[in-house]
């Protein structure tokens, strides 16, 4: 087995053009607060370094209660902002240590950052960090018995990290391998694999760090619910320069074209791995769902298993129109404070654009549809498909157009499972729940 290797690369925060980047990537993941690379924030020293002692931070009590710690003393003033915007005073001791403990905390992911003398700081005590594209943010876990939580003597499997250089892309990048507890190399009946997709403005590893899918599977195949399968979350752009080129054609058709020739056979040649259809699965939330239906619908050769989470459809290429009397904008809402991993949306937030604030609201162009997917049809997909997945929160901003393309997939006669979560919106404890649910169902015989 190709040893673990778990690398985090910290790169620049890019600032996202457009109101519809925006916001399809705030409406997904809290922003982070403080860029990695940034110099350290003055009187503030990194972990035990510069005298006085190791500084152990977060430390999370049995009651659900963290503590954070941070040697500073030359600072004034230090606060820590935990996920949601909460905002802690702390306090400094005789060594120049402020700390400050929180309410119980509902088992979670959490996010956080230092705010010293004004200025906001990642916590140098701490390696859990949760990434986006260019940057990540200081995170921790209040464990609990939700399934995307670590549970208690279940085995783990492997997280291995990639690097490639993409000739579609003209770049190098990266992508990473689940591979379950006690996975064998050798063994006769090769893995299943699913190739998992993340949304706008996150990373290849973001489903591992705060998402839990590599905790999911843990559980779920510890527990028997799940067959020992291969897990693989790869760059979800098609162009060089991220998030900043999503909204552009080459984005997702440069995906599609980077999954099928360079990922797939670099996974296929180093792992265990079925090259049959009937054990591939791709699934994505968001622009990942997008990608999901473009690249799966239009390679049924290739995959019989296809999960959509909250699916930005808004992005195919031509596929959307503005509603009468209004232009064809996204929500352009400020960012919230940075909130836990998962955390609920504000209670203002409404269907509509992206997000679901006012603004011009987009729907689908179901003319496209047939150019987008030129040979789908009821035969090819029925007798084909083993599942199309397609799920939305009622409160999403994106529920519209995915009700459009459930409407034309039952116009074309072809078979879905979809579900509607009432009253959630484009959030993670949603996405979680999905590929807990998905998982499961995932390489089992039909009707099981």
């Amino acid at each position: 087995m190709i040893p673990t290797m778990t690398l985090r690369t910290a790169g620049l925060t890019i600032a996202f053009a457009g109101a519809l980047i925006g916001s399809l990537a705030s409406a997904q993941q809290p922003p982070p607060q403080a860029a990695p690379p940034a110099p350290p924030v003055a009187g503030a020293t990194q972990g035990g370094r510069g005298g006085g002692g190791a500084v152990k931070s977060p430390e999370i009590a049995s009651d659900g209660k963290v503590t954070f710690r941070l040697r500073a003393p030359g600072a004034k003033e230090v606060a820590v902002v935990v996920s949601g915007g909460r905002r802690l005073p702390m306090q400094k001791n005789e060594q120049g240590v402020w700390t400050a403990t929180s309410d119980v905390l509902p088992p979670d992911y959490y996010t956080y950052t230092f705010n010293v003398d004004g200025g906001s700081m990642n916590d140098p005590s701490n390696r859990q960090v949760q990434t986006s594209f260019g940057s990540f943010t200081s995170m921790f876990v209040v464990p609990g018995p939700q399934p995307w939580l670590p549970a208690p003597g279940v085995p783990r499997g492997a997280i291995t990290k990639h690097t490639f250089h993409s000739a579609v892309a003209n770049d190098d990048r990266d992508f990473y391998v689940y591979t379950p507890a006690r996975y064998d190399a050798h063994r006769s009946a090769a893995y299943p694999v699913l190739y998992l997709q993340h949304g706008l403005g996150d990373d290849a590893e973001r489903w591992m760090t705060g998402g839990g899918a590599n905790t999911i599977l843990d559980n779920l195949i510890g527990q028997g619910k799940a067959v020992p399968m291969v897990m693989v979350t790869t760059l979800g752009y098609g162009v060089s320069n991220g998030p900043a080129g999503a909204m552009t054609p080459e984005n997702l058709e440069g995906f599609g074209k980077i999954l099928i020739n360079e990922v797939m056979p670099i996974v296929e040649k180093a792992y265990n791995v079925s090259r049959n259809r009937e054990q591939r699965a791709l699934a994505g939330l968001s622009m990942g769902g997008a990608e999901t239906l473009l690249t799966g619908l239009n390679h049924l050769d290739k995959f019989a298993w296809l999960g959509s989470f909250s699916g930005a459809y808004v992005m195919w290429p031509g596929a959307t129109s503005p509603r009468a009397g209004g232009a064809p904008t996204a929500p352009n809402a400020a960012p919230a404070p940075a909130a836990a991993a998962g955390a609920a949306p504000p209670a203002a937030a409404a269907p509509g654009g992206r997000g679901g604030r006012g603004g011009g609201q987009q729907v689908l162009d179901e003319s496209i549809l047939p150019k987008i997917f030129p040979t789908l049809d009821a035969k090819t997909a029925n007798t084909q498909l083993k599942m199309l997945w397609i799920v939305c929160g009622t409160s999403d901003g994106l529920i519209g157009v995915n009700r459009q393309f459930k409407n034309w997939l039952k116009s074309k006669n072809i078979n879905f499972t979809e579900q509607e979560v009432p009253d959630m919106g484009h959030v993670w404890p949603l996405w979680r729940q999905n590929l807990t649910d998905m998982a499961q169902k995932l390489f089992q015989p039909k009707g099981k």
